[in-house]
């Protein structure tokens, strides 16, 4: 059973969790997380007041973490299209 399991974990490896559309893919989403945090960052009235309106103790960071953190794939997508698009309204 041992080795069967080592063979599945290599397929998937091989196959999956290292195939170039994943990795596009996985680098893409990491660029959009990073770029919406400095964003915020920068100047966090980009924000929603409402997550804005929250008191955070350990600060500004934490805040833009925890709010970026709750939001859905298709949202972040949306915010960072609102914000990098020029021709996508806000």
């Amino acid at each position: 059973m041992l080795e069967r399991h080592k063979e599945i974990k290599k397929f998937l490896l091989d196959r999956m969790y290292r195939h170039y559309r994943m990795v596009r893919m996985g680098d893409k989403a990491k660029r959009i997380m990073r770029e919406l945090f400095e964003t915020y960052l920068k100047d966090p009235n980009q924000m929603p007041s409402s997550a804005l309106e929250r008191e955070e103790p350990l600060g500004v960071k934490k805040l833009i973490a925890d709010y970026i953190a709750g939001m859905t794939d298709r949202f972040a997508l949306q915010e960072y299209k609102k914000l990098f698009d020029p021709f996508e309204r806000v």
